[in-house]
């Protein structure tokens, strides 16, 4: 374990060094001229030494003092990335150009400008009101008229840090509220930081109201920040139904939905390293009885797509319901997205079942403040009978 780690640092070491390094000499060095060389190499060699100290530095320090960091370190980052893919995609025009041994100083300030213009519109997609998503979801049984009005509203991957704070939570408790849900789905991911250090950030959310309640998975990002802190948070501070590997039986009019929620997979790392089996779906639906499991509407939150695999060994589950990929965030990240998740965003029969899958965009970011073809986005799920499907946004 240790060394596959330390082997995974050196990588991500030596890929962000070449990147910086491979900026500086496309676009930085012909614009400088050589006799500044030693200078800008130094300062893309300290912006690329803060991506990498900052991690730590960022979840230590106080929230304000994170949000200033924050701002730099991954406002470069993201830029950082859009100048690679704009390097990348001009790569032809610098091949000839060093072929005729033609200066790039225009090649450089074009590759900026593009590069300029995508950041500008990838940061105004984060500042702008979340994008609210409509999905139709058909389930392979009759379900009585009540349960087909239901509003479920899922947020996943809020991701509350440096960058995403209490205001933020402000809107997004009022927009949530306003769409009045009868039920609320937080599909994990909720935070990137302890509970010392971002709890009066959260509680604004302790004011979203759901008719049938706000039900609660861990993602990932809890596991790096303490998850049995975070889980104890949203129950007593947020009320928030926490499932933990397990499920929560609730009856609308007579009518029951069995909400079943399973821990990250992150869960499987124990404290010495060790990888547990993967017991979480069947713990979860121990208590489930097999009458409630054919009549009612079965739900399962999982943070990961992937954790879809489990379902192939209850099929009786209706829906899954998922965050994690943020659709990629980043064009074309989502390609890598399918080749770790199987399942990227939208609506997907998972396969060899007849379950469907949900996978929300996200409802904040991760890292830079930035999406390039994705949203951030709040979703409404309308459960339907038979092989009704569709989905809308606006």
């Amino acid at each position: 374990m240790f060394y596959r780690l330390l082997l995974a640092i050196l990588v991500f070491l030596g890929i962000t060094s070449l990147v910086h390094y491979y900026i500086f000499q496309r676009l930085i060095e012909p614009l400088v001229g050589e006799e500044n060389r030693t200078t800008s190499l130094a300062i893309v060699g300290s912006l690329w030494l803060m991506t990498i100290v900052g991690f730590p530095i960022a979840r230590a320090v106080p929230r304000k003092l994170r949000s200033l960091l924050e701002v730099i370190m991954f406002t470069w980052m993201g830029f950082a990335y859009l100048l690679m893919l704009v390097c990348v995609a001009t790569l032809p025009f610098s091949a000839l150009l060093n072929f005729f041994g033609r200066s790039e100083f225009v090649l450089a300030i074009f590759v900026l400008g593009v590069s300029s213009v995508l950041a500008w519109r990838a940061v105004g997609k984060v500042l702008r009101p979340e994008k609210i998503r409509y999905q139709v979801i058909p389930v392979n049984k009759t379900l009585p008229p009540n349960l087909e009005k239901l509003n479920c509203v899922v947020i996943s991957d809020v991701h509350v840090a440096g960058l995403v704070g209490g205001e933020r939570m402000v809107r997004l408790r009022q927009t949530v509220n306003s769409l009045k849900p009868d039920l609320i789905f937080v599909t994990g991911d909720l935070v990137d930081g302890s509970v010392r250090q971002l709890r009066q950030a959260v509680l604004p959310l302790a004011e979203m109201q759901a008719t049938h309640g706000v039900y609660y998975v861990t993602g990932n990002h809890e596991f790096y920040s303490n998850p049995k802190q975070w889980r104890e948070f949203c129950a007593n501070e947020l009320g928030w139904k926490v499932l933990s590997n397990d499920n929560f039986q609730l009856k609308i009019a007579d009518q029951q939905i069995n909400i079943i929620g399973i821990e990250d997979r992150s869960w499987l790392r124990q404290p010495n390293g060790l990888i547990r089996k993967d017991t979480r779906l069947d713990e979860a639906v121990q208590s489930i009885s097999p009458d409630s499991r054919s009549q009612a509407l079965n739900i399962l939150l999982a943070h990961q797509p992937k954790d879809a695999a489990s379902v192939e060994r209850h099929q009786w589950i209706d829906v899954q319901v998922s965050g994690h990929t943020h659709g990629g965030q980043f064009w074309p990240l989502h390609y890598f997205v399918y080749r770790d998740q199987t399942y990227n965003t939208g609506l997907y029969t998972i396969k060899n079942t007849r379950t469907r899958l949900y996978v929300s965009e996200g409802t904040g970011f991760w890292g830079p403040p930035m999406r390039l073809g994705t949203n951030c986005e709040i979703c409404i799920l309308r459960f339907v009978s038979g092989s009704e499907s569709g989905s809308q946004s606006n």
